[in-house]
């Protein structure tokens, strides 16, 4: 049985992520959106993915997610004022499908409506079910470029 997002929220915990932790986001990041990267650019180059990766994370933004003391994700956030930005939602693919994601994305909800933000991120298009996913908690399609949704969280 799937605990409820309530329960699933009171098992979660978040803490700030460390240079030690970055093995550790490389590996979920690269395990989690393999498929929909590939899709999106028509091969795979794990060397590239990790570099990107790796360019693009900002640690002081960062936050390891765990789950009874294990650490089975990661997000990545910014305070732009007006709007907060979910830039990186990753959850390891043997954890996803449990109301870990949504737990987290309806915690962070919470916290931008306590400072009166909207909530901004971008999904690729060929991450159908990630679109749904943001859909599903009233995010909606405001924008779009070659490979990705930009979305809002309407109120």
């Amino acid at each position: 049985m799937t605990p409820s997002v309530t329960n699933v929220r009171e098992l979660l915990t978040v803490r700030q992520a460390t240079n030690e932790d970055v093995p550790f986001l490389i590996e979920v990041f690269l395990r989690s959106m393999r498929d929909h990267i590939a899709a999106a650019r028509g091969y795979w180059d794990e060397a590239r993915e990790r570099s990107q990766f790796l360019e693009q994370l900002q640690l002081q933004h960062t936050q390891v997610v765990e789950s009874e003391g294990a650490s089975v994700g990661f997000f990545m956030a910014f305070d732009l004022g007006e709007d907060f930005e979910l830039h990186t939602l990753c959850i390891a693919p043997e954890h996803q499908r449990k109301g870990l994601g949504t737990a987290i994305t309806r915690q962070l909800m919470d916290e931008a409506h306590t400072r009166k933000q909207s909530i901004v991120l971008s999904v690729l298009k060929v991450n159908t079910a990630a679109r749904s996913f943001y859909n599903r908690l009233g995010f909606v399609v405001t924008e779009e470029s070659a490979h990705h949704y930009r979305m809002r969280l309407v109120s």
